[in-house]
């Protein structure tokens, strides 16, 4: 606004105070704190997500063996519990990755009925973010 000729706005008004910069890094602070904390989540479930999958693909890999066997396989007339002689089964190839796997299958025969045997597979491994962690799966196979 002018008045007679001068501007009545003071030259203290033409940029940003102290307190308005203040505010504004805070705000901005926040923000990249917030995407900071998302990005180390998102780095903890893909390693997470990782040991899932090769869980998951050595207990796979392993049933399909024994689904394999043919009728009358003496591994599916015994129970027992046998551990992988390949155990510890290490994890990817990443050096940094220390995960390791023990995998072992579990044989019940005449379960569920006579004839029948129920084969588990079993991997366990520590996760890095601590605790231990396992996949099963189970399937039926005939013994005879």
């Amino acid at each position: 606004m002018r008045i007679h000729g001068r501007d009545t706005r003071s030259s203290r008004e033409s940029g940003f105070t102290l307190i308005e910069v203040l505010i504004a890094m805070a705000i901005l602070g926040v923000g990249l704190l917030s995407i900071a904390v998302a990005q180390l989540t998102a780095i903890k479930v893909s390693s997470r997500s990782r040991n899932l999958q090769q869980a998951m693909f050595l207990a796979r890999e392993q049933m399909d063996d024994l689904e394999a066997l043919p009728l009358g396989a003496p591994i599916l007339q015994a129970a027992a519990t046998t551990g992988d002689p390949a155990n510890p089964i290490p994890g990817s190839s990443d050096a940094n990755d220390q995960t390791t796997f023990n995998r072992s299958v579990t044989v019940a025969p005449n379960v569920p009925s006579a004839g029948l045997a129920q084969i588990t597979v079993t991997v366990v491994w520590n996760s890095p973010q601590g605790g231990t962690r396992q996949v099963q799966l189970n399937s039926v196979k005939r013994m005879n």
